[in-house]
């Protein structure tokens, strides 16, 4: 949100720079394991700025040194729009935005990793509608639609939007996908209406906000029941950082610090009921082939890898914010509950050439998960076989698909059985095999999921 300033030969603005590294350098080699909060509702927010280390030290005393917490009270919302957007409207070169998140080989893993683990928090699913707030030049928000998500890039830049459209543009995506929406924001209010969106993707923004309580009253206000808002974010030191004090006495920018505890104050007051935070490694710790094994039996070098683990945490929160507590209702647009038993009873063994191949087929659901009707564009359930020699070749992967209920189809609950009889076309003479597997639409076969296929032998004449 705050004015990027151009960082190093490759001319990274200091905003992407940021959301790449400035903090970002804390991020390679994640393994995240997401830990549910352990605060209570009546929480407070812990007193701000408590740090240790020579280097904060050295800086509280420099006569120089910007004290956050001040600075905020020299500068408005309006203001830090402007600059985002005054850097934005000034960018000769849009080349370093367009290539991200690739744009550099040190940025890379940092900007990867810690996107991988934001889509894994927040429980994603095709078809959702996804804020990403902060969008900037919208790298984050091509990937999401790409995966399917209804995407909304909101940025107080309209420039950097526009290198966000140019993005879409340039690298057309693969597949019908929804289109984009590119919103402006003021600063205060989301232009959204109220429970209106599934998730809120928030990577390396909310520290460059002056009224974050207000941000969350917004983000929880425009989610739906059910929704999560997720955040990657720097820690509780990050404004006493060389780079954050250079980048807030240069070019007024609010750099400020994440206090975990001051946030979940706030979003508790702004209506949301649960806060998880990912506990990972910010840095992978390289280790020999005795030492991994060692690792793996809980020897010591497991308690050195906490340690580390432990220390470097204190520079890096990616943290998730429910609103609600229903647990979302399994559905076949993911691959969890997805089960199911096949049973499959051929009319003949034996066809002639172009009489079709009769086939009585039950099918139950065994899992958890609702299958979506056939026609849904994603998740959509259908009975699929694959044609193979009889020595178990490959030969026509898809050969035959058949929808489970007539029509547009309808959902299929857990335990319920269907009864098909299905005409599958025969073809050129020889001796064949029929597997038999379900498939959810654009999300995988059910033997993916460990559920058995069927296969049975016939012949051609």
């Amino acid at each position: 949100m705050g004015k990027p300033a151009t960082s190093g030969k490759n001319g990274v603005s200091r905003r992407d720079f940021f959301k790449s590294t400035g903090a970002g350098l804390f991020v390679s080699g994640l393994a995240a394991n997401r830990q549910g909060d352990a605060f209570s509702a009546c929480d407070e927010p812990t007193q701000a700025g408590k740090t240790s280390g020579a280097m904060s030290s050295t800086l509280a005393k420099s006569s120089d040194f910007i004290d956050v917490r001040e600075f905020m009270k020299t500068l408005t919302v309006e203001e830090l729009a402007k600059t985002s957007e005054a850097y934005f409207a000034v960018l000769k070169n849009w080349d370093s935005h367009l290539a991200k998140p690739l744009a550099g080989i040190h940025d890379a893993p940092a900007l990867l990793i810690a996107f991988a683990h934001a889509l894994h928090g927040l429980q994603l699913l095709p078809g959702m509608t996804v804020v990403d707030f902060g969008a900037g030049s919208c790298w984050a928000s091509h990937r999401l639609t790409q995966l399917g998500m209804e995407v909304i890039a909101l940025d107080v830049s309209p420039t950097a939007l526009k290198i966000g459209r140019t993005l879409y543009a340039r690298q057309p995506l693969f597949g019908k996908r929804p289109a984009p929406r590119f919103l402006v924001f003021d600063g205060h209010r989301i232009a959204l209406a109220d429970a209106s969106v599934d998730r809120i993707l928030c990577l390396d923004t909310f520290h460059h906000i002056l009224n974050p309580e207000e941000i969350l009253r917004e983000m929880s206000r425009i989610l739906k029941a059910g929704g999560i808002a997720g955040f990657s974010e720097p820690g509780p030191h990050y404004s006493r950082t060389p780079q954050s004090q250079y980048e807030m006495r240069n070019f007024k920018v609010l750099e400020n610090d994440i206090h975990i505890r001051e946030v979940w104050f706030s979003a508790r007051r702004a209506g949301f009921t649960r806060m998880e935070l990912a506990v990972f490694s910010p840095q992978a710790h390289l280790l020999t082939l005795a030492e991994f094994e060692d690792y793996l039996n809980g020897g010591s070098a497991s308690r050195r890898v906490a340690e580390f683990t432990r220390s470097q945490m204190e520079d890096r929160r990616l943290f998730f914010l429910h609103k609600g507590e229903e647990a979302p209702a399994l559905d076949s647009r993911r691959r969890t509950g997805l089960a199911a038993q096949l049973q499959v009873n051929l009319a003949s063994a034996t066809v002639r050439q172009g009489t079709p191949l009769i086939a009585q087929v039950a099918v139950t659901n065994s899992g958890q998960a609702t299958w979506l009707p056939h026609s849904s564009k994603v998740g959509g359930v259908r009975l699929t076989c694959h044609l193979l020699d009889v020595s178990g070749k490959m030969l026509a992967p898809d050969y035959f698909g058949h929808p489970l209920t007539p029509g547009d189809g309808r959902p299929i609950a857990p335990g319920e059985t269907l009864q098909l009889r299905v005409r599958i076309p025969s073809p050129p003479k020889g001796r064949y095999i029929l597997e038999f597997d379900l498939v959810s639409l654009s999300v995988g076969r059910f033997s993916f999921s460990g559920s058995e296929t069927v296969r049975v032998t016939f012949q051609v004449v």
